[in-house]
């Protein structure tokens, strides 16, 4: 993994500079981001998602193609310890929802029993 210089930083730190940086980066080493995509068994279009949505595997690919960690290519992404600084998994339910449903639920029951 090479250091980047600050100019180089300040370039990564805006997503449409970085997704040209790049295609530019890869393909001096005479690929493109559709080779790297095959070479790794993915469509193209999955590899290309990671530059506008979090995708921690498709940037570690991509970082690795231009040989840099994902920390350095997408550092909105990552916090200083070198983790995704965002959620994992699936979205948590509302648990107000849960509360006024069961709520719902028990009025309807003492409703029906007075009746």
């Amino acid at each position: 993994m090479s250091t980047i210089d600050r100019a180089t930083r300040a370039l990564l730190r805006d997503p449409r500079k970085r997704r040209a940086w790049v295609i530019y980066q890869v393909s001096i080493q005479g690929r493109s981001l559709a080779a790297v995509a095959r070479e790794v068994g993915v469509k193209k279009q999955t590899l290309y998602r990671a530059f506008d949505i979090p995708y921690p595997r498709m940037e570690k690919i991509i970082a690795d193609a231009v040989g840099l960690k994902p920390q350095e290519l997408f550092p909105e992404r990552y916090d200083a310890d070198g983790l995704p600084n965002r959620q994992m998994g699936r979205p948590r339910k509302n648990a107000t929802a849960k509360t006024v449903t069961r709520n719902n639920e028990e009025r309807n029951v003492e409703r029906g029993a007075a009746a």
